[in-house]
């Protein structure tokens, strides 16, 4: 029976899909957008779509978000936000009489999580549901030597997934609730401290995309938009340096929480991280500077593919054609 082959990645607020022999068919968020007639309720729009309800606050629809960090939080929800994309990106019918997805998911998600996961995908068309950790995606994406042992860090918007795994054993991960809407916040607040404007965190999140950097003499420049305690719309010139002084303390965390795992692994393990380097992937690992910083800091090998944002679904993807044995999460 002919059958499609996905590998979902479930982000913060992302959904990212892969198909065999296509690529990355959609990365929508994670969002869904309903109306309501007495006890009906209608889907309004999902994905970008209902992202746009949400951000104009639009009258008489209702927008929520029911899959945050690859956890259910409204079955009934996420199962009709990912049986309306899997409509979208899969547009003949009779393609969905048979989809294996490959799903991509943090380290610390329970056995009661997982299940539920999978329960809403069987229920949204998906036929057989293979897990797997991001980390491992990580790895397969890069071509490590499979006897490697590497640690790779995920910077998400809310989450930061640290593994030490080689191709074979995964012997260490944990997540931390600390990402890129903790630069977002922490850059907002230097806005607020030092020029009394209020930045909203979508335009946090714009200034940090397109001017963030961690190098120290770094020029670059832009105009930024904000509302005094007068409520008066004021503009004002903000530097990639001041937008690196209010982030820094998020990467420093980060890379300190590098260094404390790395105390803790057996002598050989240890010795084996600071040979082989740590990999950096997440949408916060594509900030400009990221390898020189890291390095000087950790002084280990860093590691940071050409599309850090994409390197777990596209990891995912290689694992789909892939004929080897990889670690699985088993339920």
């Amino acid at each position: 029976m002919f059958s499609v082959e996905l590998a979902i990645k479930f982000g913060s607020n992302e959904i990212i899909i892969y198909r065999k022999g296509f690529g990355i068919i959609a990365k929508e968020p994670a969002y869904i957008a309903t109306t309501q007639s007495g006890k009906n309720v209608s889907i309004k729009a999902t994905g970008k779509k209902a992202e746009m309800f949400y951000l104009s606050h639009t009258k008489d629809v209702k927008v929520e978000q029911p899959i945050v960090n690859s956890e259910i939080v409204n079955e009934h929800m996420a199962t009709l936000l990912l049986t309306n994309i899997f409509k979208e990106v899969i547009q003949d019918k009779a393609l969905f009489t048979n989809i294996k997805a490959l799903v991509a998911v943090p380290c610390a998600l329970n056995e009661k999580q997982l299940v539920l996961l999978k329960k809403v995908l069987h229920a949204s068309g998906v036929n057989k549901v293979t897990f797997v950790q991001n980390s491992v995606c990580a790895y397969e994406h890069m071509d490590f030597d499979s006897t490697s042992h590497v640690m790779v860090v995920d910077i998400g918007k809310y989450i930061t997934d640290i593994s030490v795994l080689n191709e074979f054993s995964f012997d260490f991960g944990r997540m931390y609730f600390l990402g890129g809407a903790d630069m977002d916040k922490s850059l907002a607040t230097f806005i607020k401290d030092n020029y009394n404007i209020s930045a909203t965190p979508m335009q946090c999140e714009k200034i940090k995309n397109e001017l963030a950097s961690l190098y120290e003499r770094d020029l670059n420049k832009m105009e930024v938009s904000g509302m005094d305690e007068n409520s008066k719309l004021i503009k004002l010139p903000i530097t990639a340096n001041e937008v690196r002084v209010s982030i820094i303390n998020i990467y420093n965390t980060i890379l300190k929480m590098c260094k404390d795992i790395i105390e803790t692994l057996p002598t050989d393990l240890k010795q084996e991280i600071y040979n082989n380097g740590i990999m950096f992937v997440g949408g916060a690992s594509a900030i400009p500077g990221l390898y020189e910083y890291a390095s000087k800091q950790l002084e280990i090998p860093i590691i940071i593919p050409e599309e850090p944002m994409d390197a777990v679904i596209l990891g995912a993807g290689k694992l789909l054609s892939s004929e080897k044995d990889f670690i699985k999460i088993n339920l």
